[in-house]
């Protein structure tokens, strides 16, 4: 039950960090993620999900550069909000792929 109540907090925020959130927020929900994938412990299982995790997150990231580049283009007024969304979210996955490397640090590890 442990296990299946930390999957579901995980995809709560990740999906949460997948929104347009304040920094202050975004760094307190990243925090969570990170508490709980703790919880989930280091294995397989936990890479394959952050690994789907970080091509989602590279999807809607490729979506928001083109939504910045043509709000650029068409002097938009959204344009500042915009590219702080992108931002948090390029900040988002730069820790993602930070966490999956240790992942895999203490994987191989157990292995040894």
């Amino acid at each position: 039950m442990d296990r299946f109540i930390a999957r579901e907090n995980i995809k709560h925020f990740q999906e949460v960090l997948l929104s347009d959130i304040r920094p202050e927020e975004r760094a307190r929900i990243q925090g969570l993620l990170i508490e709980e994938e703790d919880k989930f412990g280091k294995n397989l299982e936990l890479l394959a999900h952050i690994e789907r995790h970080i091509a989602d997150g590279a999807r809607r990231i490729q979506q928001q550069m083109a939504i910045v580049r043509t709000m650029r283009i068409n002097s938009h007024s959204g344009l500042d909000r915009a590219q702080a969304f992108l931002d948090g979210m390029l900040e988002s996955q730069n820790l993602h792929m930070d966490y999956r490397h240790r992942v895999v640090k203490e994987i191989e590890q157990s292995r040894l």
